[in-house]
């Protein structure tokens, strides 16, 4: 497995992701006490050694998730300015109280390290004797702690938009080949053959009935879906309202062909100008009106609803049992489910029945 493979896994999968995080502080910790452990620091041979590195590292992990997993997004979605200067001094503040406040808690419980202090460092000693708001004051001036703050922040930092960058990028690549594919496998057939059929089966029917009226629409219709479809497959999304007005289209088209069925079409999508990859439901209607027996009572029903910035699409229809449908779909469906998947990745729910 080459490190591709193991970014994709660690972005896919919560278990990976978490281990990943634990290798990170461990290797973090390990390499600090290895400085403190094989240099000319006098607090090599004490506890010290490991727990100053320990401090260390807890504190910048104390920092590093509010502000990369709350404060940073939060920022990216409202540009408040204000609110991210706040936050990296609240930060800034908490990881100074967290060293002063642990720092004091080595001393009182780690005798050798007091010991040590004491041989090497007496006036610090008395420094962090005094309270704890007296400490938080000494560490809140002490220039050097803050630098030590930021250059710690500066490799997870990195590593997490290295990795966040690396996904973004393969994800843009594979939606940009899903976009080719769309368009080679579309050139190769612009609409389901047996519809397009069908549909001139009916305008020649209506003609022969005379029906002038009728079959004048129907081609208006027809030109209108074949129009929009050729010049849908170079785009990456289209207008809701658009995507609309294909549906009535094709709808009305496979009407033609029905003499029982009920068909129902509810929109409820007030003035939102949403956009979404194109021709994404037409899997769903294809199959809607394929798998429906065209007898009294037979119905299909398909509703296109829009509530705040969510798009809910459904569709029923009725089949005959004797037949087995595969509720999971043929290749239209599972090409419409990966399509989700690619351009939603997991903000999207689908559901069949």
């Amino acid at each position: 497995m080459n490190i591709e493979d193991l970014i994709v896994k660690r972005s896919t999968e919560k278990t990976y992701r978490i281990v990943s995080h634990i290798l990170f502080w461990i290797l973090l910790f390990s390499s600090s006490y290895f400085l403190v452990k094989f240099s000319f620091n006098p607090y090599r041979e004490s506890p010290f050694a490991y727990l100053t590195p320990l401090r260390n590292t807890l504190g910048l992990a104390l920092t590093f998730y509010p502000l990369m997993y709350f404060v940073v997004p939060q920022f990216l979605k409202k540009k408040n300015w204000l609110f991210l200067i706040s936050s990296i001094i609240f930060l800034t503040f908490l990881y100074v109280v967290f060293e002063a406040i642990s720092e004091k808690i080595v001393f009182n419980y780690c005798a050798s390290c007091l010991e040590t202090a004491m041989e090497f460092n007496p006036d610090y000693v008395q420094v962090i004797q005094k309270s704890t708001i007296e400490n938080i004051l000494f560490k809140g001036s002490n220039i050097q702690l803050f630098l030590q703050f930021y250059s710690g922040l500066i490799l997870p930092i990195a590593i997490k938009m290295s990795i966040g960058y690396f996904q973004f990028y393969t994800r843009s690549l594979e939606l940009e080949k899903e976009k080719v594919n769309f368009e080679l496998n579309f050139l190769k057939a612009q609409v389901n053959p047996h519809f397009l059929f069908n549909t001139l089966n009916n305008l020649y029917g209506l003609v022969m009935l005379g029906r002038t009226e009728n079959s004048m629409e129907a081609i208006n219709r027809l030109s209108e879906f074949l129009r929009y479809t050729l010049e849908s497959a170079t785009q990456k999304t289209i207008h809701l309202a658009d995507e609309i007005k294909l549906i009535e289209n094709y709808i009305e088209l496979e009407k033609l062909r029905l003499n029982h069925t009920e068909v129902k079409l509810d929109i409820s999508v007030g003035k939102q100008n949403l956009t979404l990859p194109p021709l994404l439901f037409i899997p769903l209607l294809e199959n809607a009106f394929k798998y429906t027996i065209d007898q009294k009572g037979s119905k299909i029903h398909i509703q296109i609803k829009v509530v705040g910035q969510k798009l809910y699409f459904s569709i029923q229809n009725g089949f005959d049992e004797t037949v087995n449908t595969k509720l999971q779909g043929g290749l239209g469906l599972r090409n419409l489910q990966k399509r989700l998947k690619l351009y939603f990745q997991n903000d999207y729910e689908y559901t069949v029945s």
